[in-house]
């Protein structure tokens, strides 16, 4: 299961790490370092599960965990306290107050993805209530809202070349043929060259995509692929 998750901590190279390994699980990330930058992004955008620092610099998790537990806007998303060995106390109150799992420091990252399944498992046990996800390398797209992120930076598509990107991304890396392609198009090409036109499309994508251009190949006299 695919899902936004919002980290707090205020070690910049845990963030980093934890941001890249689970960027490559298929989680779509967002960082704060403060309980100030993750009210803001919890504002923007409601993540489906919380990664939360006890030790913060400016309000503690444990009283963080308390107000978006009280707090009708934010009361469902599941939280996972991150703390040191010898927090118990900490865990204990934090448990009480809302929080729905811990996991003491340092820790591996196939641990913790395995206790966020276990806890997204436990929130959202028919998974509608998680947005579909697809992700390949570091491109990930939200079909039903048809956005696109690269690096989780927003790229802005038209319909086609979303529509072309989303098809190569569920083709798995199997070849698309131009004319394959342009059933994808959102109108048919007024002179018939439909093939033409999906190779202007294709380029105006990479030049979007821009890091990930090399996403999209081209398999010469057969069409295109994803570079899964």
């Amino acid at each position: 299961m695919n899902a936004k998750v919002l980290i707090v901590d205020d070690q910049k190279d845990l963030l980093e790490l934890l941001n890249m390994s689970l960027s490559g699980e298929g989680y779509i990330v967002r960082t704060a370092q403060n309980a100030a930058e993750a009210n803001s992004a919890i504002k923007l955008e409601k993540p489906d599960i919380v990664l939360l620092d006890i030790l913060l610099p400016d309000v503690s998790g444990i009283r963080l965990t308390t107000q978006w537990k009280n707090d009708a806007q934010t009361a469902h998303i599941p939280i996972i306290l991150l703390t040191a060995k010898d927090s118990e106390t900490d865990i204990i109150v934090g448990l009480s107050v809302g929080a729905d799992d811990y996991i003491t420091k340092p820790f591996s990252s196939k641990v913790l993805v395995a206790r966020m399944e276990a806890v997204l498992r436990r929130a959202y046990p028919d998974g509608q209530n998680v947005k579909q996800v697809l992700a390949a390398g570091p491109i990930r797209i939200f079909p039903s809202g048809r956005q696109a992120f690269v690096e989780g930076q927003p790229v802005q598509l038209t319909g086609a070349e979303f529509n072309i990107l989303q098809a190569l991304i569920q083709a798995g890396g199997a070849i698309l043929s131009r004319t394959d392609l342009s059933k994808y198009l959102q109108e048919p090409s007024e002179n018939g060259n439909s093939e033409r036109v999906v190779d202007v499309h294709i380029a105006a994508l990479r030049r979007k995509l821009g890091k990930a251009r090399n996403f999209v190949k081209t398999v010469h006299g057969q069409g295109y692929r994803a570079a899964i």
